[in-house]
């Protein structure tokens, strides 16, 4: 009660009669009823209300007060509680109090109580059925069911609710707000005449109680926040603290129980962890069974995970203090998830907080905190004191999984896949929850398994899940938990997995399993779905390989015998569709070999699949079925009877298929069958030949088999005929039935079998003149029907053709008349021609047939000529139907420019003058309709293969004006070539043209290749540099549909990772190079030529702008070498010394390794060739000025010369060669020390053994010197490190000259990019023939080397640069890495070991702050030289960066660095003070300590500022002292990583001071 009412009514009462009182009231109520302005009644009301409570205190009767408040007080709460009330906060919430407080007074005794309470409730029920607010759980039911005794009915309340204020007029949240109070002021006030009331009163008080709690219960699913806040936090609480027992618990309990069960998309369900928090001490301890707090830990709503959490921790903390009261049982469980024993209550309360800290630390963002933890995860797991369930634990890696942070989710599945123990796996197994829900979920993304330049399907991640699942599935204790899980894994790969790759994962680990038959009809159900129909297989590469493995899974998994025949038969369709498919291979022997297990009804499979044809064939056809659907039901029947057409053996069997197919025999060769039930029985026949031509090849002779004669073969063509082939009456033009009665037509003429030699070329000259005769009629009304079936004469006469063609049947004109009357072919729009399609579209797809036909003619005219056959004498004219087709060709779209093109193909290729303009038009026409259609997925490459295929023949590319530079051609090739980089094969099949021409070496195609140099330059280069998903999927998936063995063939090269047909450019025309003869002046001319180009694009300044690996520019030059190497033997002597010079010029410029090495290993070859121009040699290793990088390179040289010069040159040769190594043994650049080391043991050893210079064995000195060389304890240790250095030592220029090294081994040891390497299979693929000069392998050699090893690689020479190379705005020197690494070919146990050995300083460099990789690069690489013992970053993903790595030379390997963001920085310091480290940061500031004359610390961590801002202000606080550089120049300012390196150099000096210091004068010291 306001403070000022009391008093005020205290003082009416005193001084104011009970008529006074009833007049003021009257006015005050006038007032409060008639003011407009709601300050004025707000105050009129704080009058009103005292003075009616005083007034009602005068009054000793209860009809009186009884009217009073009817009066006054109802139509004031109906007015004011109203919904279109325009009345202020403060006036309701006095006029609440005011009604609660008189309903509270007069429930028991007065009827305004009950009143007002029924017009309230009811008003609560008339929103529960109005209002679409609430969720559809059924409340009304729900109060009924639980309030059946109550005082009044539901549908009394709707009734005086709606009589007293009209449907839904009051505001719900006034409502709520009263009664909430009003169950308030039973509870609270002590004035209240409750305790003195009748026992009837009470049973009355308690049912209303009952029947209020029952309606605000049912309302909680209301979706209106601000009523389910009143209800929740205000009516809820009130009803409960007033009566609390065990029913009240109950009804809430169900309905929080109801509200959990709604759909998971529902937010109310939310709400139901919301509500057992709040009312969580009311109900726990029932005897409920829910999995409400394991359900919201998993969930991904943070809201949810925090209430579970919360109510987890409550059930712990209530059940760890009153266990005892639970109940009488030792041992009491809450939920099937949660038990307690007593005995065991400090053993739990441990065991629980163990699993608390666990789950925190699974969200954590950072690997190194995660990672320790899960091994402590299995421990729990397997702990056999523990009752926890398993459940609860797997809980834990839900919580990873909703990590956002993807590198700990990555190790967490990582960890998951490396489990071993069964156990533990079949405790993870059995939980579909979360292997379907959670787990599968979280690796259904097709990032997680790329691999840079390797793809998806190469991924270690990939195949360690796939390890997994296969463990997993055979760790299963019981076998039905097993046949469970396999049932619901296709279920979910078919209808729930997206990625494609982890599909394919899934389905090759099921081939892996032992076999369990656990599959049934629902299970092939969704496999057929999956591969027929899943939306992200839509490759047919990669779709194929998916029906392969499910062939070999259905093997296992399913068992035919408990499967009706109509599953097994429209699996074994849908698996084998598409397969080429024949008796020997593995499919079909596996399909045969299940399908013999196979017995429904006790009927074998050919008992079944009879059973099923007779019935197709019988049932009579209704017409309204189109062929499309007959289709589907015949190409069943069709794909399974190839399985029981041969025997065990796969030898084919005609019987059987007699016996097969005998019902249909029987209609074929009866009496006449309906026209509908013919043609129902030609799309079977159609489809089972179809069939056996795939799987059998050579059977054509279905028709011989079936029984029929020859008449009743021609029958069945004459039925055909009359359908679609008549003048006076319709013809069918449904293309389904066209293109069926064309199938068949063409299969029983082409039969070598179905007709005598004379019966079918009278068939086809009937053909043929049956169908000119009806091209040549014109009618003078047309009708859709005539219009649409020149189109079905058109496609006929293309059959009839192509027939004639196969049979070397040369009796068919092929005359101007003829091809000019195809030509002028025209249909005409009628007004009743069918809408299924535009009219532009029909008439496209009449071109389309028009030029097909037109390609059919010519293709049998180039036969003719080629046989020398009479119809040669009238042909037609090509240059006029070439320039028909050209001008056609500019007005064509999608439909009809494929067919055009292909048409053009056979008209270039015949024997006629062709002129460079006439090219040009098709070439730019051509390439216009591709422009127009480059987008198009399904009609542009078509249309693109269909030019390369007409433009790239022999007869255009043998006339050198055709190919002139700028010329029809060469456009067409560079346009090729430029559309090749971004649309995938096109290039390939040009240059597959282009080798199948130029490979036969005549005179015009060596000519040809001498005017395609520069474009065959380009060839030599192709390839995409950039890695792409696709190709790397698509060319894994080729490689692995090929088998294991070529799968490990074409392991760590390009035929594995990438497109295919892509680097068949290359293998294409570096083979034309490779079978070059060295005898032939053309081929000479070409060589030179194409070496000049690639050295010139070698040289070009924009390749070394950058020097980093795999970039475009180092696969280029790469790319260019390798060729170069083919074509050395074809230098002359007239162009070595310019060779030299350009090679050695490269050899200075180049600073990459892998590329230098080519360069090497090409001189060192010329020089063998002419060892006349060693003198060049000479001179380049005198000359004390020459760039280290450069040096290195001229030293390699000479490592092999001395072995493998003739004699006559090698005497000279030695005499010269030690005096050029002298000086650069003594050198103070150790990695040119080390190559002048090995350069002269090379020579030294070659020359004892050959004997040839017996003075220099002699020479003392030179005896003194090597004797040094080889005794001194660094030297030998040194040579020994050397000798594991294949390029050092093993390798033979001479020797190792072939294809596998030059594009594969040699990449290999300088660790080059898998995908730019080719191995020596792909040669062979090309061309099986061996060429002497560079063989494909060296059989003697393989011992020497491996393309598995990648350790091989010698890593100090990649970074060999003395010079500083400018990157933008920075210069880096790079130089050879850790001594350790280079000469260790074991990398990673050398750094274990000298990890062991290392005792690092104790500095700490924190450059969280910086962001530039250059710099943190630099850091890196300056940390691990000067041995500080960590390095912070603030992400550890800089060490995938290229600019990264490019910068650190491999120092990220050797130097310990941790993951420390810029917001834990401050953090991190804290942790390290604390640790005793002293903090120093470079600053400069008041305090500033000059660096030189500050004494580190021993235990220092030093940190450095950001780039531009340096260090941040709160940071600063956090320091021990600040470090500045003196500077002495005008620039007031030092690069990060340049003071970094000066602070860091400083301190390891003065500990290294220290260390070497007297023990007298270090401090400290007595």
């Amino acid at each position: 009660m306001d403070f000022a009412s009391a008093p005020l009514q205290a003082l009416l009462m005193h001084n104011a009669s009970s008529d006074q009182l009833a007049i003021f009231l009257n006015q005050l109520d006038c007032q409060y009823r008639e003011t407009a302005d709601e300050k004025d009644r707000f105050g009129t009301l704080q009058i009103l209300l005292p003075t009616l409570k005083a007034h009602l205190t005068r009054l000793h009767n209860r009809e009186k007060e009884e009217e009073c408040l009817d009066t006054i007080v109802s139509p004031l709460m109906l007015s004011s509680f109203s919904q279109d009330a325009v009345v202020s906060t403060e006036s309701v919430h006095l006029l609440s109090n005011a009604v609660a407080h008189f309903m509270a007074r007069s429930l028991l005794d007065r009827l305004f109580g009950q009143s007002s309470l029924l017009i309230l409730l009811g008003q609560l029920l008339l929103a529960i059925e109005n209002e679409p607010d609430f969720v559809d759980l059924q409340p009304l039911k729900f109060i009924n069911k639980y309030d059946e005794e109550s005082t009044v009915s539901v549908t009394t309340l709707n009734t005086v609710s709606s009589d007293k204020t009209g449907p839904g007029s009051l505001d719900l949240e006034c409502c709520l707000d009263v009664i909430g109070r009003f169950v308030r002021n039973l509870y609270e006030s002590d004035d209240l005449p409750l305790q003195d009331a009748k026992p009837e009163a009470r049973i009355t008080l308690y049912r209303w109680m009952d029947l209020i709690m029952a309606i605000a219960v049912a309302m909680l699913p209301c979706t209106d926040p601000a009523v389910r806040l009143k209800l929740t936090n205000e009516l809820v609480p009130n009803l409960l603290r007033w009566q609390y027992y065990d029913m009240s618990a109950h009804l809430l309990w169900k309905r929080t129980l109801e509200i959990y069960g709604l759909p998971a998309t529902n937010l109310l369900r939310a709400e139901s962890y919301g509500l057992i928090s709040k009312f969580f001490d009311f109900y726990f301890g029932l005897d409920h069974q829910s999995n409400i707090p394991d359900s919201g830990l998993r969930s991904n709503d943070s809201t949810a995970r925090k209430y579970a959490s919360y109510i987890l921790k409550r059930i712990i903390d209530f059940t760890s203090k009153h266990s005892k009261t639970l109940s009488n049982s030792p041992n009491q469980p809450w939920t099937k998830y949660f038990q307690w024993s007593t005995e065991k209550a400090d053993t739990y309360s441990e065991l629980w907080d163990d699993w608390f800290l666990l789950y925190d630390i699974m969200h954590e963002s950072v690997t190194h905190l995660v990672d320790p933890v899960l091994p402590r995860f299995e421990m729990l797991l397997n702990d056999t004191d523990s009752s926890l369930d398993a459940t609860w634990w797997i809980l834990l890696l839900y919580r990873g999984f909703q990590n956002e942070t993807l590198s700990v989710k990555k190790n967490i599945l990582e960890y998951i896949f490396k489990l071993q123990n069964p156990k533990s796996l079949n405790m993870l197994g059995v939980q579909h929850d979360f292997i379907f829900g959670a787990l599968l979920k979280t690796v259904d993304v097709s990032s997680l398994y790329g691999v840079p330049t390797q793809g998806a399907l190469v991924s270690p991640f990939g195949e360690s899940f796939r390890t997994f699942l296969v463990n997993l599935i055979r760790s299963f204790e019981n076998e039905d938990d097993k046949i469970k899980f396999l049932r619901q894994l296709i279920h979910h790969v078919a209808h729930v997995s997206g990625s494609h790759i982890l599909i394919l994962y899934i389905i090759e680990a099921l081939t892996e399993i032992d076999p369990v038959y656990s599959w049934g009809s629902e299970e092939l159900k969704a496999l057929r779905y999956l591969v027929d129909r899943h939306r992200n297989f839509q490759i047919v590469k990669t779709k194929l390989y998916l029906r392969k493995l499910c062939i070999n899974i259905l093997a296992k998994i399913s068992d035919p015998n408990v499967l009706t025949f109509s599953d097994v038969a429209k699996t074994v369709s849908s698996l084998i569709t598409d397969i080429p498919i024949d008796p020997k291979s593995v499919e079909y022997i596996t399909i045969y070999k299940w399908l013999g297990k196979h017995n429904s009804n006790n009927k074998s499979v050919m008992d079944n699949l009879k059973e099923r044809t007779d019935a197709y064939v019988r049932d009579p056809m209704s017409e309204e079925i189109p062929v499309t659907v007959l289709r589907t039901q015949t190409n069943v029947l069709a794909r399974m009877s190839i399985f029981v057409a041969t025997d065990n053996d796969g030898n084919f069997k005609p019987e059987n298929v007699t016996q097969l197919l005998e019902s249909l025999t029987d209609k074929l060769t009866g009496p006449p069958s309906s026209i509908s039930a013919f043609n129902r029985h030609l799309v079977l026949l159609d489809a089972v030949w179809d069939m056996f031509d795939v799987c059998f090849g050579g059977v054509k002779d279905l028709l011989t088999l079936l029984k029929l004669s020859e008449g009743q073969k021609k029958f069945i063509l004459k039925r055909m005929d009359e359908q679609y082939l008549n003048t006076e009456k319709e013809n069918v033009i449904d293309d389904g039935l066209i293109d069926l009665f064309l199938s068949v037509t063409q299969h029983l003429l082409e039969s070598s079998v179905e007709f005598s030699l004379e019966t079918r070329t009278q068939l086809v000259k009937d053909y043929h003149t049956r169908c000119v005769a009806l091209m040549r009629i014109r009618s003078t009304f047309a009708t859709s029907n005539k219009e649409m079936s020149k189109a079905n004469y058109m496609k006929l006469l293309r059959v009839i053709y192509s027939v004639a063609a196969t049979h070397s049947l040369f009796i068919l004109p092929c005359d101007p008349s003829l091809t000019q009357l195809v030509c002028q072919m025209q249909i005409k729009k009628t007004p009743d021609a069918p809408r299924t399609r535009t009219w532009g579209d029909v008439t496209a797809t009449f071109i389309r047939y028009k030029w097909e036909t037109i390609e059919a003619i010519v293709n049998y005219a180039t036969e003719a000529v080629k046989t020398k056959a009479p119809i040669s004498e009238s042909l037609f004219d090509a240059s006029d139907l070439y320039e028909q087709a050209v001008e056609q060709l500019e007005s064509a779209n999608e439909l009809c420019a494929e067919s055009i093109l292909n048409a053009l193909k056979p008209l270039v290729a015949f024997p006629w003058d062709k002129s460079v303009e006439m090219l040009d038009l098709f070439v730019d026409y051509a390439s216009e309709v591709l422009k127009e259609n480059i987008t198009q997925s399904k009609t542009f490459p078509p249309m693109m293969r269909a030019m390369i295929s007409a433009i790239f023949q022999p007869e255009i590319l043998s006339r050198p004006e055709l190919n002139e530079d700028g010329g029809p051609v060469k456009r067409a090739l560079h346009t090729i070539i430029e559309v090749g980089d971004i649309k995938l094969y096109f290039v390939t099949q040009c240059a597959e043209l282009l080798y199948s021409y130029w490979s036969t070496y005549t005179d015009a195609a060596n000519q040809s290749m001498i005017q395609y140099a520069p474009e065959l330059v380009r060839l030599l280069l192709f390839g995409p540099m950039r890695d792409r998903e696709d190709q790397k999927i698509d060319a894994t998936i080729a490689v692995k549909l090929e088998g294991p063995v070529a799968a490990k063939e074409a392991e760590g090269t390009v035929e594995l990772v990438f497109s295919q047909n892509d680097y068949m450019v290359r293998v294409m025309m570096n083979d034309l190079l490779l079978r070059l003869d060295p005898k032939s002046k053309q081929h000479i001319e070409l060589a030179n030529k194409i070496m000049d180009c690639l050295l010139q694009l070698t040289s070009e300044e924009n390749l070394f702008a950058f020097m980093y690996t795999s970039t475009i520019e180092h696969r280029t030059k790469i790319r260019a070498m390798c060729s170069v190497m083919l074509l050395l033997d074809f230098v002359q002597e007239d162009k070595i010394d310019q060779y030299l010079e350009k090679i050695f010029f490269l050899m200075k410029k180049e600073t990459v390794t892998s590329v230098r090495c080519y360069m090497e290993w090409a001189m060192t070859r010329l020089l063998h060739k002419f060892p006349t121009r060693l003198e060049m040699l000479y001179t380049k290793l005198s000359n004390p000025h020459t760039k280290p990088h450069n040096i290195i390179s001229i030293l390699t040289v000479t490592f092999t010369l001395g072995e493998s010069l003739p004699d006559k040159y090698a005497k000279s040769y030695f005499e010269k060669i030690f005096r050029g190594l002298v000086p650069w043994l003594v050198t103070s650049h150790f990695t040119i020390r080390l190559y002048a080391y090995c350069a002269w043991s090379r020579n030294w050893l070659s020359c004892k053994e050959r004997k040839l210079n017996k003075d220099i064995e002699e020479n003392d000195y030179l005896n003194s010197l090597n004797t040094f060389l080889t005794q001194y304890s660094d030297c030998v240790k040194f040579y020994d490190k050397i000798k594991s250095q294949f390029y050092l030592t093993e390798f033979d220029p001479i020797k190792d000259f072939n294809i596998e090294f030059i594009f594969r081994q040699l990449m290999t040891i300088f660790d080059v990019i898998d995908n730019e390497k080719i191995g020596s299979r792909s040669f062979t693929k090309v061309n099986p023939k061996p060429v002497e000069r560079c063989p494909f392998t060296n059989p003697e050699r393989v011992f020497a080397y491996t393309s598995a090893d990648p350790a091989e690689m010698i890593g100090a020479d990649e970074q060999s640069i003395s010079e500083s190379t400018s990157t933008d705005e920075i210069s880096y020197q790079k130089k050879i890495m850790p001594w350790e690494m280079m000469l260790e070919t074991d990398a990673d146990l050398t750094k274990t070991l000298v990890q062991k050995k290392r005792r690092r300083n104790d500095l700490i460099v924190v450059a969280s702050l910086v962001d530039r990789m250059p710099n943190l690069a630099g850091l890196c690489r300056t940390c691990e030289i000067f041995n500080a013992s960590q390095l912070a970053v603030y992400s550890l993903k800089i060490k995938e960066d290229p600019i990264f790595t490019g910068i650190s030379v491999a120092s990220e390997k050797w130097m310990p660095m941790i993951e420390v963001p810029e917001d834990d920085v401050a953090s991190f310091l804290k942790s390290k003070k604390e640790e005793g480290y002293v903090l120093c940061g470079l600053e400069q500031t008041t305090t500033s300590a000059t660096l030189g004359e500050f004494e580190f610390p021993e235990k220092c961590v030093l940190l450095l500022g950001k780039e531009r801002q340096g260090v941040p202000a709160n940071l600063l606080q956090m320091l021990d002292q600040t470090i500045e550089i003196p500077q002495y120049g005008i620039t007031r300012s030092l690069n990060v990583h340049v003071s970094g390196a000066i602070c860091i150099y400083e301190y390891t000096k003065q500990m290294q001071w220290r260390q070497q210091a007297p023990a007298a004068v270090l401090p400290g010291s007595p």
